[in-house]
C-alpha cells in the first residue's frame, strides 16, 4: 500500500478546490483497505474515500486521512451481466455497457466520476438510476469485515444509499439485452441534451442541491435571480442555476458562502430548505 503525506486534494476534484490530506492511502489489494481503516482508528484520524472527486467540495484545510481506490478499476460486461471495481471510471464503464448491448446503460450517460461514487449516491437523472441495475455490492464494513450486500440491503433512494458508512469495493450488475445501435443513439441524444443545458466544461461538481419533492431546485434558484451571482471565484452558472462553478480560483469558503446565501433566499421566498447533493468535507 502506498502512503503519501500532505497530498494536495484540489487537483483530484472537479472543483479544483481544497487543501491537503495529511495521510493519503492508495491500497493495491482489497485486503489493504481494512488495514488503512485500522491505522486511522489507532491514530484517531477521520478517514474518507475520494473517488473521481466529481461530487465533493473539499474544505480549504483539507482532510486528515483520505483513501483512494484508483488501483481498483477493472470492469467486465458479458451478456446481461456486468462487474466493476469501485475505482473504475463510470463513463468508461457505461460505454462498455452500451457496447455490450446492455439496455439501461443509456440512462447513465454523461455522469462523471467513479463506479464507487455512482453507487454511493445512486447516481442518475431523468432517465434512470444506477441502483436499479445492481445485484450485489462488495463493501468493507466499519469494523473491517469485507461482505457482500444484495441490492435490497443497499437502500438505494434518490441521491442516497445505505452504503455511505461503508467503503465500496466492487459491484455486480444485471441489465436486459437491447439493440446496441438504439442504445448508442439514445446515449448521444441524452448527452446532447445535457451538453446544451449544463456547464459540462466548467469546474463544477454537478447539481449542488437535491430537487425537493415535486420541485426543481434549479428553477427556484433561477427565479430568485441567482444566475451569474458571484462570491469571490465561485459563481452560479448562467446555463443551469443548480450548478455552482469555480470560475476564478475560488476557495471552499467562497463556495460555502454562495451555497448558504442561496439556501437562505430559497427558505425565505419558498419556505423550502434545499438539501445538498454534493458532499462537503469541512
Amino acid at each position: 500500500m502506498i502512503l503519501k503525506r500532505d497530498e494536495p486534494l484540489a487537483p483530484r476534484t472537479s472543483y479544483r478546490i481544497g487543501g491537503t490530506a495529511e495521510y493519503f492511502f492508495i491500497p493495491e489489494r482489497m485486503e489493504e483497505v481494512p488495514q488503512a481503516m485500522s491505522y486511522c482508528r489507532a491514530k484517531g484520524l477521520d478517514l474518507r474515500v475520494l473517488g473521481g472527486g466529481t461530487n465533493v467540495l473539499v474544505g480549504d484545510r483539507g482532510w486528515p486521512a483520505v483513501l483512494s481506490l484508483e488501483r481498483f478499476k477493472h470492469t467486465d460486461a458479458f451478456g446481461p451481466f456486468a462487474k466493476a471495481e469501485a475505482g473504475a471510471s463510470f463513463p468508461a464503464f457505461v460505454k462498455k455497457l452500451a457496447d455490450n448491448s446492455s439496455k439501461g446503460a443509456e440512462a447513465l450517460c454523461g455522469i462523471p466520476g467513479t463506479v464507487g461514487g455512482a453507487l454511493l449516491m445512486n447516481a442518475g437523472g431523468h432517465y434512470g438510476e444506477i441502483g436499479e441495475f445492481v445485484k450485489r455490492v462488495k463493501v468493507v464494513e466499519a469494523d473491517g469485515r469485507i461482505v457482500s450486500l444484495d441490492r435490497e440491503q443497499c437502500g438505494f433512494r434518490y441521491r442516497e444509499s445505505d452504503l455511505k458508512n461503508r467503503i465500496i469495493l466492487s459491484a455486480d450488475f444485471e441489465f436486459s439485452e437491447g439493440d446496441r445501435e438504439e442504445i448508442r443513439t439514445r446515449m448521444r441524444d441524452i448527452f446532447q441534451k445535457k451538453k446544451a443545458s449544463q456547464p459540462l466544461h466548467s469546474h463544477s461538481a454537478g447539481c449542488v442541491f437535491k430537487n425537493p419533492p415535486g420541485l426543481s431546485a434549479g428553477r427556484m434558484i433561477d427565479e430568485c435571480g441567482f444566475k451569474g451571482t458571484r462570491i469571490g471565484g465561485a459563481a452560479v452558472s448562467v446555463l443551469h442555476a443548480n450548478f455552482l462553478t469555480n470560475d476564478d480560483d475560488a476557495s471552499a469558503s467562497d463556495m460555502l458562502e454562495l451555497i448558504s446565501r442561496i439556501q437562505g433566499q430559497i427558505k425565505e421566498r419558498h419556505g423550502v430548505e434545499l438539501e445538498l447533493e454534493i458532499k462537503v468535507w469541512s
